[in-house]
């Protein structure tokens, strides 16, 4: 089966407006319900980019989302070893993938897998300023892996949560160092 160009934007840029979208949820377990959802999207649009890293990488982050809900309603406490555990399950998924589908690794490969990484490894942090940074950093990944694939609904989302997560960075900053001088 093939899809055109345009179906094959339309799946990235509706699971992009969906990972969007899900941050306005109020209860996590709506957002990662939708971000389930989102994924779904995602998965396809790589595949059919040519993306194999950037599909994979998006069905490991289903699988995380379900797990973090299942996880959550068992009030599991060590988050740690779970991001320890998921980080590896992705490392072996994405490896006995490719040896099975008899694909060269590429470097390009790298980036959302480095990106899906950090995002696993943000879900034990509770600093909002480390998890932009990891934001920031994941979203830099993400966008040269989009422009590398092909994806312009990543490269529009991409750029937009770059300069989001840097204006609300500088801000938390502003708002800190205004209220250090207000205790002076």
């Amino acid at each position: 089966m093939q899809l055109t160009p345009i179906a094959i934007q339309f799946f990235g840029m509706v699971g992009y407006l969906l990972l969007a979208n899900s941050y306005f949820s109020k209860e996590k377990y709506k957002l990662l319900i939708v971000q389930i959802i989102a994924n779904c999207f995602l998965a396809i649009h790589y595949y059919f980019l040519s993306g194999l890293a950037g599909a994979i990488c998006d069905l490991v982050c289903i699988i995380t989302d379900a797990t973090i809900l299942f996880v959550d309603k068992k009030k599991t406490k060590n988050k740690t070893a779970l991001a320890i555990c998921l980080v590896i399950f992705l490392l072996i998924v994405v490896y006995f993938t490719y040896k099975s589908l008899g694909v060269q690794y590429t470097f390009e490969g790298t980036f959302p897998i480095f990106a899906t990484a950090l995002i696993i490894i943000s879900l034990v942090s509770d600093d909002q300023n480390k998890i932009r940074i990891m934001g920031l950093i994941v979203a830099i990944c993400w966008l040269i892996y989009g422009v590398i694939c092909g994806s312009y609904a990543a490269i529009v989302f991409e750029c937009l949560i770059i300069m989001t997560t840097i204006t609300s960075y500088l801000q938390d900053k502003k708002q800190k160092k205004s209220s250090w001088y207000s205790y002076q």
